[in-house]
C-alpha cells in the first residue's frame, strides 16, 4: 500500500479503480478496512482512496494528541498522493464525518460532493459522558471496551442475529491499540466553526437506532449545513456493517445523480 507524508505525519491509504475520485474516511476505532464493500462497489468507475488516520493502520506521526488539523492533513495528503481525479467526493462515517465536513469547510476547491453519515457538530452533555466512559474502559479493559463497543454499536436485532459466537469472534478481533488518541480527541471535536463554511453539495445520512451518536445529532447536523440533503438508515452506529446495499444506494443516487 502506498504512503503519503506530511509534517512529521506517514499516512496509510489504499487506492483502487480509476476515474474520479471518491475518497473513504474511517471513524474511532476503525481503518480502511471498514470500507471494503464500497471500494469493491464503486472502483469500476471511481478512484476510491480510503486513508487510515493516525491511530490506525500503519500510519505514523510525532505521537502528540490528535488534533482536527492533523485530520484534515493527512486526508489531505492522500488525496495529493494519490491518482484521484479531483475535484473528489468525500464520505466520512462518525468521527471521520467530522474530519470531511472541516476538510470540506478548509478546502471547498478540492471537493465535489460531501457525505456526512452518523456524525454530530459537538458534544452535548450525554455525548460527553458516553466519551468520558470510552476513555475509562478503554484504559481499564481493552477487551472489555471491545464488548462493549459491540454491544452499542449494533442494533438488538442484529445482536441477536449475529449471536453470542458472532459477537465474541469479534471482540476477538480486537480494535486499534491508537484508539486511545482518537476517543481523546471526539472529547474536543466540534464543528460549529467550520459548518457556515461548508458550500459544497452535501448528504448528511442518520442511523435511525443509533446508540452511540443518536440520530437526533446527525438531523441537527444537516439543519445546521445550508443547503444539505438527509436520509437516514435503519440501523445502528455500525450502519456501514449492518446496511451496506442500503448505504451503496443511497451514495449512488446522491453522488452520481443530480445534488442540485
Amino acid at each position: 500500500m502506498p504512503f503519503a507524508s506530511t509534517n512529521g505525519s506517514k499516512v496509510e491509504y489504499f487506492e483502487t479503480g480509476t476515474g474520479p475520485g471518491l475518497v473513504l474516511v474511517h471513524g474511532t476505532g476503525g481503518d480502511a478496512g471498514t470500507y471494503d464493500h464500497l471500494r469493491d462497489t464503486f472502483s469500476d468507475r471511481r478512484t476510491v482512496v480510503v486513508p487510515n488516520y493516525s491511530g490506525s493502520g500503519a500510519t505514523e506521526d510525532e505521537g502528540g494528541p490528535l488534533t482536527l488539523d492533523l485530520l484534515i492533513e493527512q486526508i489531505g495528503a492522500a488525496i495529493e498522493d494519490s491518482s484521484a481525479e479531483g475535484p473528489v467526493d468525500l464520505l466520512g462515517w462518525s468521527q471521520g464525518a467530522l474530519a470531511v465536513a472541516a476538510f470540506a469547510a478548509k478546502h471547498p476547491e478540492k471537493v465535489r460532493r460531501l457525505v456526512l453519515l452518523a456524525g454530530w457538530i459537538k458534544n452535548d452533555a450525554r455525548q460527553e459522558l458516553f466519551f468520558d466512559l470510552w476513555d475509562r474502559l478503554d484504559k481499564l479493559d481493552h477487551e472489555t471496551f471491545g464488548r462493549f463497543l459491540q454491544l452499542n454499536g449494533w442494533t438488538t436485532t442484529q445482536v441477536n442475529a449475529l449471536g453470542v459466537a458472532g459477537v465474541e469472534e469479534m471482540v476477538s478481533g480486537g480494535i486499534p491499540s491508537g484508539i486511545g488518541r482518537q476517543i481523546a480527541l471526539n472529547l474536543e471535536l466540534d464543528l460549529t466553526d467550520h459548518l457556515p463554511r461548508i458550500t459544497v453539495p452535501t448528504l448528511v445520512i442518520g442511523a435511525t437506532h443509533d446508540r452511540m451518536i443518536p440520530v437526533a445529532h446527525s438531523r441537527e447536523l444537516h439543519a445546521a449545513i445550508k443547503g444539505s440533503r438527509y436520509a437516514e438508515l435503519d440501523a445502528g452506529h455500525f450502519a456501514v456493517f449492518e446496511k451496506p446495499a442500503e448505504l451503496a444506494e443511497l451514495l449512488e443516487e446522491f453522488l452520481e445523480g443530480d445534488a442540485a
